[in-house]
């Protein structure tokens, strides 16, 4: 790029160095572009000072502006420094005797030239002028891996690998290992994350989460679902393998039916989806029958049944570790699921401070409080108050 004769310029001294890790310079006024940046030490020749900001320069040659960046701005630093380091990691190459050192590109083009401060010297630098900001020059900024990535549409780095190979001129880029980009977590979300609810239920049995998880391969039993129930006070877990859809309605009338004669409680909200299986109307009208009141979230909004599918990934997490470990096939996933269900149900909760939905429930519902009376044929139970 061409610079124009009326810009304000200084001709100022760049120093080669291959020791430095970064670009560095003392004077403000040689930046194009400025950003503050949180402020880190560094190690100098004979004492530590502080990087406090970073940005661009333009350096004028022979004519020519060259972008250089990042260049980072040491208010304590004496001197100039180019970073040789730099340069290589940026797909330059270099070329060198006692006479000059020059830096060329992967075209084989020149650079930038360094010659010794003196006959002799060891030391090489570049005189060039740099552009103030007070010129149009102050629009023009390096071309890094960020701004080709915004201005590409946010696509993968793995676009910006082949990119090189197949579009004419495109520029060199340096790809982070990692890249954590506002724009993409935001934009490419399927579903904008649901406010955490702080409403829980005061009691065991209050409200009920349900879903239904299907799976690819059928079990050793021939089970293609489970249907999982979840008690939103104590935490506690149930899972119900089934063979087909429609099963759901039985396998729910066999758990309310256990709640009343095990607990000798009553389901007062049930909390599921919008799936068929659960808005059906043998289903609808079996849980009306019994006074529970009907909570569904809205269509393809399965944030709203968050505690269903929390549950489900909980227990499917426990239940794969388990059967991959044991080297077991993958239609043994029910009997994964079962033991991943009861172990659960087992384990102690920082929410239920440290005690486990087995032993909360317990604890909670009056009528498990009884005693264990060794009959000739079976066990009888007593409640702890007779």
């Amino acid at each position: 790029m061409n610079v124009s004769d009326n810009e304000k310029e200084d001709t100022t001294e760049w120093t080669l160095d291959s020791g430095a890790s970064r670009h560095f310079t003392h004077d403000i006024n040689d930046f194009v572009e400025y950003r503050l940046i949180k402020p880190w030490g560094i190690k100098t020749a004979t004492s530590r000072t502080t990087v406090i900001a970073k940005g661009t320069i333009l350096l004028k040659i022979n004519g020519n502006a060259i972008r250089v960046g990042p260049v980072y701005h040491v208010p304590k630093l004496t001197s100039k420094l180019l970073s040789l380091g730099e340069f290589l990691n940026d797909g330059l190459h270099t070329r060198g005797s006692s006479k000059e050192i020059a830096l060329y590109t992967e075209k084989n083009e020149r650079f930038l030239m360094f010659y010794p401060q003196t006959e002799g010297d060891t030391i090489f630098t570049i005189q060039a002028t740099v552009s103030k900001p007070e010129s149009h020059a102050y629009t023009i900024y390096k071309v890094d891996f960020e701004t080709m990535h915004r201005r590409m549409a946010h696509p993968s780095n793995d676009v910006f690998k082949q990119a090189g190979r197949y579009i004419k001129d495109f520029p060199k880029l340096r790809i982070p290992d990692e890249h954590i980009c506002p724009g993409c977590a935001e934009g490419k979300m399927t579903n904008k994350s649901f406010p955490t609810s702080e409403k829980r239920a005061t009691e065991p049995f209050e409200l009920i989460h349900s879903d239904l998880k299907s799976f690819p391969v059928e079990s050793y039993r021939k089970y293609k679902y489970s249907i999982v129930f979840y008690d939103d006070y104590t935490s506690h877990a149930w899972t119900i393998n089934l063979r087909t859809k429609d099963a759901a309605l039985p396998a729910t009338k066999q758990f309310i039916a256990m709640v009343e004669t095990k607990y000798q409680a009553r389901i007062v909200n049930w909390k599921s989806d919008a799936g068929g299986e659960y808005t059906s109307k043998a289903f609808t009208e079996m849980l009306k029958d019994r006074g529970i009141t009907i909570i569904r979230s809205v269509p393809h909004a399965h944030q709203q049944n968050g505690c269903a599918e929390r549950i489900i990934r909980t227990l499917m997490e426990k239940a794969e570790t388990m059967r991959l470990q044991a080297c077991l096939p993958q239609s043994y996933w029910e009997f994964a699921l079962d033991y991943a269900t009861h172990i659960y149900n087992r384990t102690p909760m920082r929410h239920l401070a440290w005690r486990t939905p087995y032993q909360y429930m317990t604890d909670e519902v009056p009528s498990l409080n009884y005693l264990r009376v060794f009959g000739s044929a079976a066990y009888v139970f007593i409640p702890a108050e007779v």
